[in-house]
């Protein structure tokens, strides 16, 4: 006897609008936003919607599928930004300003959920996670397309990562709060996009084809074309400088060795997914041991965001006691960039955990690294602010330039996790990510 096929679960179809699901979906996405997919309970999402867990359950069968169906549409509605009321043709009209407009509104109507599955979509089964990618690819290439539009002749070279650069900057709009009204982020967002979109990669420095990933080719699809290798001796010295070459021996370098294991396995599985039993595997010592130093592994956690914060500030205090007094405020500003960059590429996991794990944090550590953040922040804009000022040009609003800051970095980000990390694309990225902060 043939027994029938099993049940075919659609992938990532989201709950139809209007629906008493699609609502328990938006809600379901701050929550799994604010809180982290393994720290989000069904009782949180209940307790929003004023329902039992029981009754939440006769409308979605379990936590996971309510993390689905929050992923789900955002991405459907991401994807109809990039399709309603663009022309038909790649270039017909300005279809690059379009699209930038009706992606910026869509992340602003969805700002307190909008980062969900920025840091989230790891926790997504392959088969669900495979069609975020495609339709995030379908999306880059649609930017892509209007990006050669924009251009005269409509050249290839480069548009793909200045697509993946815009769709960063945009919605980096939902990693903050900064307030800002819909009709002055289009504006914004659109210069942006002005900017990258006419940026082609740098000449590469020799004919030495770039390494390959380790990974393998990146899932991001086009939004890494045209990327090109990096070259500078300056961002060869800090990143050898930052990873610390002293030789550390018996307590001291259990600790160091569960900090560098804990890093990588909090990035690839998920806080809540790794035990301390694993670490203490990958350093070659008991469980028990690694107690000696941290309290649990929340305590290992804490550790390790604690030390990516001090590494981000660390550098900004280095940097503002080098600059001489004659410096350009513009250089100045684009130095501190190439060696963020290179922290970036050192240390992209760390950079990873210190914004996508601050929900596993207690509430105290919460507080304190969101105020370490913020205080980066504004060292940034600060010298964002004094290079405009130095141009002489029209004075920009201290929150466009936390604004461009954040969008900036994310662009250095977002890239290099498409691409593993890949040393050959830092150069492209850290020109596209000077554009954003420092204008034509």
């Amino acid at each position: 006897m043939t027994l029938p096929p099993p049940p075919h679960r659609p992938v990532l179809v989201a709950p139809a609008a209007g629906t008493r699901r699609a609502e328990i979906a938006l809600v379901a996405a701050e929550e799994f936003t604010r809180r982290g997919y393994h720290s989000t309970r069904v009782e949180h999402i209940a307790e929003r919607l004023d329902l039992s867990p029981g009754a939440l359950y006769r409308h979605v069968p379990g936590k996971y599928e309510m993390f689905r169906d929050a992923v789900a549409v955002l991405v459907s509605e991401l994807e109809a930004a990039t399709t309603a009321g663009v022309g038909p043709v790649a270039g017909e009209g300005d279809a690059l300003g379009r699209l930038v407009e009706s992606i910026t509104l869509a992340t602003l109507a969805h700002r307190s959920r909008a980062a969900l599955y920025r840091w989230q979509a790891r926790y997504l089964g392959p088969e669900d996670r495979a069609a975020v990618v495609a339709a995030d690819a379908r999306v880059r290439g649609r930017l892509a397309a209007a990006v050669r539009g924009r251009r005269r002749g409509g050249a290839a070279e480069g548009a793909g990562s200045a697509a993946g650069a815009i769709l960063s900057c945009i919605s980096s709009l939902g990693h903050h709060r900064i307030g800002i009204a819909d009709s002055d982020a289009v504006a914004l967002m659109t210069a942006i996009a002005g900017d990258l979109a006419a940026s082609v990669p740098p000449p590469r420095p020799g004919p030495s084809p770039a390494a390959p990933s380790p990974a393998g080719p990146s899932p991001a699809g086009p939004s890494q074309a045209g990327l090109s290798p990096a070259g500078s001796s300056q961002t060869g010295r800090l990143r050898s400088g930052a990873l610390g070459g002293e030789s550390l021996r018996g307590g001291a370098a259990t600790r160091e060795g569960a900090i560098a294991a804990a890093i990588a396995r909090f990035h690839s599985s998920g806080y809540d997914s790794v035990t301390m039993e694993a670490i203490g595997a990958d350093v070659g010592v008991a469980a028990s041991a690694l107690y000696r130093h941290f309290p649990g592994k929340s305590a290992l956690l804490t550790a390790v965001v604690d030390r990516t914060a001090v590494l981000v500030g660390d550098l900004l205090d280095r940097h503002a006691a080098w600059p001489g007094a004659d410096a350009e405020p513009a250089e100045v500003l684009a130095d501190l960039l190439e060696q963020y960059v290179a922290i970036a590429f050192s240390h992209g996991p760390d950079l990873m955990l210190y914004h996508s794990e601050l929900g596993s944090l207690s509430a105290d550590d919460r507080r304190r690294i969101r105020r370490a953040q913020h205080g980066q922040l504004d060292r940034w804009a600060g010298l964002l602010l004094e290079a405009a000022r130095a141009r002489g040009g029209p004075r920009p609003d201290p929150d466009d330039a936390r604004i461009r800051v954040h969008a900036a970095l994310a662009v250095v980000l977002d890239g290099g996790r498409a691409t593993n990390f890949d040393p050959s694309v830092s150069t492209r990225l850290g020109q596209l990510a000077r554009l954003v902060l420092l204008p034509r």
